[in-house]
């Protein structure tokens, strides 16, 4: 049986706001049938955090230091905790229709598209093992890939990273918490590795090894694509959603609204 066939979308380093708007995009013409399934790579052009869309930028991330940093806060519409990403990741979305190859049970998708990744690791030397309590891909007992998983109007998304290189030191400035997702650990660095640290550094050969574990990994062919006016049009509509205030600070605006509603009532002078 001849595999099944994808599109393979790879435009390098674009805006993270972009990034989140695009792949938004993509799904939504995935999950309508405009389009075929579809991988999408990218690398953000400068440092971002995505949060994931029920997380509170004010548990998460500092955000006054972002600011004066101009480093942005990229809310997804995926779930999964909050990420810093810089130009030196690799960053990827796995775009399927739900009832096609990649399973409809959350766990199974995650264990089925991370197979992906570790035969990329393979493939290039360091090897890897799937976390699924993490969901993520460790190497040689630390996090190299973190993931996250999204599914509506008819697609599921599995996102995430590949660490070539890292910025440990702007990571801890940037997130309260950010050894939040890893194994016990005192810093972060201690937790992570990077393909770096092995020994490898080349972005092509990299590239060319994660979508080669992805095709195995999925039973699919991926056929080098390029994006439809339809899906360029939408994700410059959905740009503005990701820009606005009232979407980055979504759940903190939320929870507000509720302390102030469950507040008891100011007592009345005589």
């Amino acid at each position: 049986m001849e595999n099944e066939s994808w599109r393979f979308l790879d435009p390098d380093r674009i805006d993270g706001f972009c990034s989140a708007a695009l792949f938004e995009s993509i799904a939504r013409h995935v999950g309508a049938g405009l389009v075929p399934e579809t991988i999408l790579f990218w690398r953000v052009r400068s440092p971002v955090v995505y949060l994931g869309y029920h997380q509170c930028v004010e548990d998460e991330v500092n955000a006054d230091f972002c600011r004066q940093s101009n480093i942005g806060i990229v809310r997804r519409t995926l779930g999964g905790g909050c990420g810093f990403c810089d130009e030196k990741q690799i960053l990827y979305s796995v775009i399927g229709r739900e009832e096609g190859v990649i399973p409809g049970d959350i766990q199974a998708a995650y264990i089925k598209v991370l197979g992906g990744v570790v035969t990329a690791l393979e493939v290039i030397g360091p090897g890897g093992e799937i976390e699924p309590a993490r969901n993520a891909v460790y190497s040689r007992g630390r996090k190299i890939s973190g993931n996250a998983q999204g599914r509506f109007d008819g697609a599921v998304l599995v996102n995430g990273s590949m660490l070539v290189d890292f910025d440990f030191e702007l990571m801890d400035k940037v997130l309260k918490n950010p050894t939040k997702n890893l194994r016990p650990v005192e810093r972060a660095s201690d937790g992570m590795i990077t393909l770096k640290e092995t020994g490898i550094t080349d972005i092509e050969t990299i590239k060319k090894a994660l979508r080669h574990g992805f095709e195995e990994a999925l039973g699919i062919t991926l056929k080098n694509g390029i994006l439809t006016d339809g899906e360029v049009n939408m994700a410059n509509q959905l740009l503005d959603k990701y820009l606005r205030h009232d979407w980055v600070y979504r759940m903190d605006i939320k929870r507000a609204l509720r302390k102030r509603s469950s507040a008891p009532p100011p007592l009345q002078s005589e």
